[in-house]
Parts: structure tokens; C-alpha cells; sequence
């Protein structure tokens, strides 16, 4: 270097051509693309993209007799699960409807425990099961994903107000 004192950020023309206005310029975009980047991989950590506190949702009715587990992000061709937990009294038959477009996004791998009784409603299932000696019962649901987008649906116990599930399927 000629000059010790020089700064390093002026441009100049020796030993090459440099526009220093510019690198500054793409320095700039680079640190941002930086944070741009940290963020995804934070929000993916976090589960914008698959499981993780962004997307695990539990839900239930008001006076607690309905109660449903369920990812709101998933991927095409990825399979999840949807928890029913119900609650009656003992020994109760209990009768459950999954509507909206629950069936157009998934396609049902698996329910456990096998319902007593099950009859189509509309665009969806009604699915009767019976409550154990304390009066709850547990529906399992393994989903495959099917379909791409916003998929809203509602699950209702007995003649009782339904919950609202949406969830997003990334292709």
C-alpha cells in the first residue's frame, strides 16, 4: 500500500477498478438476505413448514366435551394425525361429524379405535363411538395428504356448536 492512512472504503483504480458506492450497495443486500435467510430457517425450526409450535393446535369446545389435536401445516404426500378426544358420560354412545373439506385434502390411512357405527352427512362422516367408564373416548385419525392449499373443515359432537379446523398443505 502507498499510503497507510488511505481508506479503505474510497474507491479507486489501483490495483484494479473498484466503485466502492456499489460494493456498499451489495454488501447491504447481502445482509439482508442474511436475515432474510435466518428467519426461514427460524421459522421452520418453529414449525411454519411442518410440526412445531406453529403449527401443533389443540382445541376445544366451550364446555370441554370435544377437544381436537391437529397440525395446521403439512406437506403433499406426508401423513399426520388428528386426535379426537370426547367426552360424555359413561358408557355413553357418543356420535361425532367431521365436515367441510376435511375428505377433499386427506385421505384416511387409519382409525383407531374402529368407530361401533359410521354413515356419510353431506361432504363428511358421522362416526359413533362408545365412551369408556369415565366417560371419554379417543378417535384416532391418520391423514395422508392429498391435496395443495387452505383446507377448512368441522368437527362436531352430537348436535353440539362444531370446531373450525383449517389447515394448509404445502405441495
Amino acid at each position: 500500500m502507498n499510503d497507510s492512512s488511505e481508506d479503505d472504503l474510497l474507491p479507486r483504480s489501483q490495483p484494479i477498478q473498484e466503485d466502492m458506492a456499489l460494493q456498499r450497495k451489495v454488501w447491504r443486500f447481502e445482509r439482508a438476505g442474511w436475515y432474510v435467510l435466518l428467519a426461514i430457517v427460524l421459522l421452520t425450526l418453529a414449525g411454519l413448514f411442518s410440526k412445531g409450535p406453529l403449527s401443533t393446535r389443540d382445541i376445544s369446545s366451550a364446555d370441554g366435551s370435544l377437544r381436537v389435536e391437529y397440525q395446521r401445516f403439512l406437506r403433499n404426500s406426508s401423513t399426520d394425525s388428528l386426535t379426537l378426544h370426547l367426552r360424555g358420560d359413561a358408557r355413553q354412545l357418543l356420535e361425532v361429524e367431521i365436515a367441510g373439506e376435511l375428505f377433499q385434502g386427506f385421505s384416511v390411512q387409519a382409525l383407531q379405535p374402529e368407530p361401533l357405527r359410521a354413515s356419510s352427512a353431506g361432504s363428511g362422516v358421522r362416526l359413533w363411538l362408545r365412551a369408556d367408564a369415565d366417560g371419554q373416548a379417543r378417535l384416532y385419525l391418520t391423514l395422508l395428504s392429498t391435496g395443495v392449499g387452505f383446507y377448512d373443515s368441522r368437527i362436531s359432537l352430537a348436535d353440539q356448536p362444531p370446531l373450525a379446523i383449517s389447515q394448509f398443505i404445502y405441495p
